[in-house]
């Protein structure tokens, strides 16, 4: 099988932030995101692990001939060339030959393509010979990072990571020269799985960084999150009236709860109080036809009562994630994370597992803002 045959990289079902569940699960989703919070009291913890900042995104492996490939998320899914790259020469001439060739003249751009092309060679030695597959995930660091008050301190996007040298991680981070954290798996057809052996990697020379969990329960969090189980029960049939999939086929609707998703990231950039109230006229902005901006509208119309539980649930899940983050992130411990211009503890957030489905614990008033911001 050749690179023609495989067939293009498809998005992964992306992990739902706390408080967007319920827009694709209903009340029941709801209801999965309180009974997971509630675990975080007790040994739920141990399930909570850093979600970490990396960039850029990276693919790597091996075919079934065992040629290994290296590239970038943009080449792996390109059209109109190849960027399945299988050479550190191909490697940095891809990223050089990107806006037009204007790359070639840049300095910052040159330098940064030398990068990825010796990170092909250190990359290619940790995919055994006989390994068929592809991983995909964010690069932490493309040197050993230095080392600042007994930390080895490094800031791949927006939030810069301090983990003590002294630590079990400091000391996999000192033998290293690259550094990344893996998300999924990928075989030859593009299908996607998490990782679950971290032992199939050979050598140090990059570390894949393993999950780190969170040091400590989350304390005190039971009487909010009791009014809120309170809040999902008392509203679970109005909320799966206003959701249901097949009242919303009926209406050709089924992509609300994507809308929904739309605008709630869009108030991260306003502000995320008061969610729902400004939500037509932010229909109105949106690249919604005029025809389905009205059928929204009628629909809303009609599920007043639901669409406001809906939007009353999603804040209490947000308010009382930013609580229990919060705890997370000031507990101490070998990692210490801050976000770009902040003075505080803070950072991308945490990964709640769960069978049915991950959740993510992130700080959207923080650390999405920051990252929406940046220019890239």
């Amino acid at each position: 099988m050749r690179f023609r045959e495989i067939k293009t990289l498809m998005e992964a079902a992306r992990i739902q932030h706390a408080e967007d569940v319920i827009f694709w699960e209903g009340s029941k989703g709801a209801m999965r995101v309180v009974n997971s919070l509630k675990s975080l009291e007790k040994n739920g913890h141990k399930d909570v692990t850093i979600k970490w900042d990396g960039s850029p995104a990276v693919i790597f492996g091996r075919m079934p001939d065992g040629e290994f490939v290296f590239t970038d998320k943009s080449g792996w899914s390109a059209k109109g060339y190849n960027g399945k790259t299988t050479s550190a020469e191909e490697v940095k001439n891809m990223f050089l030959s990107r806006s037009g060739g204007a790359r070639r003249e840049d300095p910052a751009q040159i330098e940064f393509a030398n990068t990825m092309a010796d990170l092909f060679n250190q990359f290619e030695l940790i995919v055994p010979v006989d390994y068929t597959g592809f991983f995909k995930g964010d690069l932490l660091y493309s040197q050993t990072p230095q080392v600042l008050n007994n930390n080895f301190v490094f800031e791949p996007n927006i939030v810069e990571y301090a983990v003590d040298v002294q630590s079990e991680l400091g000391q996999k981070i000192r033998q290293s020269n690259a550094g990344i954290v893996i998300h999924r798996m990928i075989d030859v057809q593009g299908n996607e799985t998490p990782l679950q052996d971290y032992d199939i990697f050979t050598g140090n020379n990059v570390l894949v960084v393993p999950p780190i969990s969170v040091e400590s329960p989350a304390q005190k969090i039971s009487p909010a999150l009791n009014k809120l189980e309170e809040l999902v029960t008392k509203n679970a049939t109005l909320i799966d009236e206003l959701l249901s999939p097949t009242e919303l086929s009926m209406l050709k609707m089924t992509d609300f709860p994507k809308i929904l998703y739309r605008y709630i990231n869009s108030k991260v950039d306003t502000g995320l109080d008061g969610l729902g109230i400004d939500f037509m006229d932010w229909l109105q902005t949106s690249n919604v036809s005029g025809v389905k901006q009205q059928r929204i509208s009628d629909y809303i119309q009609k599920h007043g009562r639901a669409y406001a539980a809906m939007w009353k649930t999603v804040s209490s899940i947000m308010q009382v994630k930013d609580k229990i983050i919060s705890q997370f992130e000031n507990q101490g411990g070998d990692i210490q994370q801050r976000i770009t211009g902040h003075t505080t503890n803070s950072g991308e957030g945490y990964v709640l597992a769960h069978p049915e489905g991950d959740i993510k614990l992130v700080p959207r008033a923080t650390f999405s803002a920051a990252n929406r911001a940046v220019t890239r």
